[in-house]
């Protein structure tokens, strides 16, 4: 659009004063735009992440998204203490936590959500639950032609860190369940313990 607009600026029928309110709507077209890359920008990977970690980044994001959708969301760490995780990890948990929210906001007509996030012996388990109508099996299967890029996206950066997602029927709603070893994250070619910051 703003191109458009620009290529309009420069027709040699148009007044100074045409061209003056047509450059004023490209700034406030283009402000516009800035603003919601960095919405985007901000709800992908909020700065509470990296300042005080993935539990109260995960808080901020469940509260805010409760409200906006009217949907009961509820979280719950083990330990209560949930530690810190290595930034590749907290990301990627941030990412697919968020993903499978936005799924249960767009799709499954839930008036309930849950998240569990478990830090046990050998991995980090996450499980996203709603009350909705649940998933069709071939989406939960992840049959390629069925699946969006938000799930193949979620199962990718799961895999990337040596994990596996799991889709299952929950009777009712759909449960969205995701295990991640601990160990070892590659961070630009050397090992990071998992729970280094």
């Amino acid at each position: 659009m703003a191109k458009i607009m620009l290529q309009g600026v420069f027709r040699e029928d148009q007044t100074a004063e045409s061209k003056g309110q047509a450059v004023a709507d490209i700034n406030k077209l283009l402000d516009g735009a800035l603003q919601q890359v960095r919405n985007v920008s901000y709800l992908l990977h909020p700065p509470l992440l990296d300042e005080v970690g993935l539990r109260s980044a995960l808080g901020w994001y469940v509260d805010g998204l409760s409200k906006r959708s009217g949907i009961e969301i509820t979280m719950g760490t083990q330990p209560l203490d949930f530690p810190r995780l290595a930034p590749e990890l907290e990301t990627t948990l941030f990412r697919v936590i968020q993903e499978a929210l936005t799924n249960v906001f767009r799709h499954s007509q839930a008036r309930k959500a849950y998240v569990i996030l478990e830090r046990k012996e050998s991995e980090i388990a996450v499980t996203v639950r709603d009350d909705g109508v649940g998933v069709p099996d071939e989406i939960a299967e992840f049959r390629p032609d069925s699946i969006g890029v938000g799930i193949g996206g979620m199962r990718q950066r799961i895999k990337e860190l040596g994990g596996e997602l799991a889709l299952r029927k929950a009777h009712p709603g759909t449960s969205v369940e995701a295990v991640i070893p601990i160990g070892a994250v590659q961070s630009e070619g050397r090992s990071v313990p998992v729970t280094a910051r």
